[in-house]
């Protein structure tokens, strides 16, 4: 391993703990550092911004307060690595500041006060945080971040001599200069896997988006997914430039390794990742400037139901199947089937050809040509039916478990250490198969619920062999949870409640949630595979569909709606 190499992964560990020191209350410390700063995020300051912010300097006789405002306005603009606010630092400090280990997202207001002498301290309302590598995790409310500033007096002006590690930017900023684009990498067998990363929105963005794949999959994600990019490759001229819609990628000799069957995978990542970056439609790849590969950019492998299989299925009137024209059609070959269980929760696989059901205490998968029970543990709830035909159950009986069956063959229990005590109400796999959401209640915060997000590592046949180690949390919201569903693989809703309300937000991995409205008593939703099909279901049995930014009533009589996946 480089010099280089050993540097980035230092900086990347330093970065989780000053984040985490930043979010929790803690007065935050620059750390020094000798090594360069990270790829990903320095090459983006050596372009002009799409979106420009042009802060001054500090002014003559500014006290420290304003000092510490200026210098966090400053930061908005990364020109330069950061000239400007970088004249609010001591000159022996300004080196030392670094500014590529991260954001801290706030909503904007921002108190100050004096901690001690010479020390500061600005409270903030933090919303969210941004590491190194470009990906975002939302900061649970509640009490403010306190983040601290040390000052000196330097020929008789104040000059910060310690600061936060990276930046602070409120939400408004934020989005105007940082964009958020998808990376491509491998599952194991060889479907294309998106992570969502923040970017500086600058014309260099292809430098960026290649140097992270470069880098491969985070820390959570690396035994989920991996990139056929072979290791130790390196980009040989220090940037991607585009010419004519073209990007050239040129990169060191291990891209030689890779075999014609590996250099199409590195395509499709290539292509899959490269596909919103602004004025990219093609991309060459060189090896100290000759050229090797070319290949187009390209929509990902899509996880979403085929044309035929897109609709919404429910239970109504002891009848189980798609819901049209205000009523709903018996499912051919398990529809019947389905409704005699009498059930009280359904999970359709996504090409509708089987179901897990959850009745009378117990899941069965059901088939045209067979129904099998896969578990009898009590306080069992809502089922998943993965990709692969795996059914996954939880019970409250068996705490931190998972049990992953495929019918007919074998089962396997999986632990969920981050679930630290907290009871899941709902437990969903993404439609891809690599990602697993939780809906629990806020350990701290009774009155809070959070979607945790973990991975889900698998062999080249697809069978489940573990749930990462970390998960992340993706959304807090307020309320007790009611009920949880993946959208797509990417995005996914959740209903919590307050009072009547059933409050409804949607969620994106790796980006800000958005609240879509309430629905009165609501019990249950299914995202349906398509953002369309989004469906919530009140304890009266009438089923709603969204419109503009709230509910329409679309049906009654409605026992219960089937989620997908």
């Amino acid at each position: 391993m480089s010099r280089r190499q050993i540097h980035q992964g230092m900086r990347l560990r330093a970065l989780a703990t000053t984040l985490l020191v930043c979010v929790g209350l803690v007065g935050c410390q620059g750390i020094p550092s000798s090594g360069p700063v990270h790829e990903g995020l320095e090459r983006l300051s050596q372009a002009d911004q799409p979106v420009q912010f042009n802060p001054g300097g500090p002014a003559q006789g500014a006290s420290q307060e304003d000092i510490v405002r200026g210098f966090v306005s400053a930061a908005a603009s990364s020109a330069d690595d950061y000239a400007t606010a970088r004249e609010f630092l001591a000159p022996e400090y300004s080196d030392d500041w670094d500014p590529s280990l991260g954001v801290l997202v706030d909503e904007g207001t921002q108190q100050y006060r004096e901690a001690e002498e010479n020390v500061g301290v600005l409270s903030l309302s933090a919303i969210a945080s941004v590491d190194g590598r470009g990906s975002l995790q939302p900061v649970g409310p509640g009490a403010a971040t306190e983040v601290r500033f040390e000052f000196a007096e330097i020929g008789g002006e104040w000059r910060i001599t310690s600061a936060p590690a990276g930046i602070i930017l409120d939400k408004s900023t934020f989005a105007a200069v940082w964009t958020p684009l998808q990376l491509y990498f491998l599952s194991a067998d060889n479907r294309l896997v998106s992570d969502t990363r923040w970017f500086l929105n600058r014309a260099t963005i292809s430098t960026q988006v290649v140097g992270e794949l470069l880098e491969g999959p985070t820390e959570q994600m690396i035994e989920v997914v991996r990139s056929a990019i072979p290791a130790g490759t390196v980009l040989a001229a220090g940037a991607v430039p585009v010419v004519d819609g073209t990007a050239r990628i040129d990169l060191s000799a291990e891209l030689l390794d890779a075999d014609a069957a590996t250099m199409e995978l590195v395509k499709r990542q290539l292509g899959a990742s490269l596909q919103s970056v602004p004025n990219v439609a093609r991309f060459e790849l060189l090896v100290n400037s000759s050229l090797i590969e070319s290949g187009t950019v390209i929509a990902a492998d899509t996880t979403s139901p085929t044309a035929e299989n897109l609709y919404v299925a429910g239970l109504k009137d002891g009848e189980f199947g798609p819901i049209s024209a205000g009523d709903v059609t018996v499912l051919p070959g398990i529809g019947a089937r389905i409704a005699q269980l009498e059930p009280s929760a359904v999970t359709l696989a996504p090409d509708r050809g089987s179901a897990a059901v959850l009745h009378q205490g117990a899941v069965s998968w059901v088939s045209p040509d067979d129904q099998v029970v896969v578990d009898v543990r009590g306080d069992l709830i809502a089922p998943s039916l993965d990709r692969f035909g795996h059914v996954w159950t939880y019970s409250s009986a068996a705490p931190g478990e998972m049990l992953v069956t495929k019918p007919g063959e074998r089962s396997t229990l999986l632990q969920m250490p981050w679930l630290g005590g907290r009871v899941p109400v709902a437990v969903r796999v993404a439609q891809g198969g690599n990602r697993i959401a939780v809906l629990v209640v806020d350990a701290a915060s009774p009155d809070q619920s959070k979607v945790l997000v973990a991975g889900i590592s698998r062999d080249e046949s697809g069978v489940p062999v573990a749930l990462t180690d970390i998960a992340n949390t993706e959304l807090w919201v307020p309320g007790t949870p009611v009920d949880l569903d993946w959208i797509d693989d990417e995005r996914f809703a959740a209903v919590t409640r307050a009072g009547a309300s059933g409050k409804v937000t949607q969620g994106v991995l790796g980006q800000f949630a958005v609240e879509s409205g309430v629905v009165p008593g609501a019990v249950s939703l299914s995202g349906g595979g398509n953002r369309s099909l989004l469906r919530v279901l009140d304890d009266d049995g009438r089923l709603y569909a969204p419109q503009g930014s709230g509910w329409q009533r679309q049906l009654d009589g409605i026992a219960l709606v089937a989620k997908v996946g």
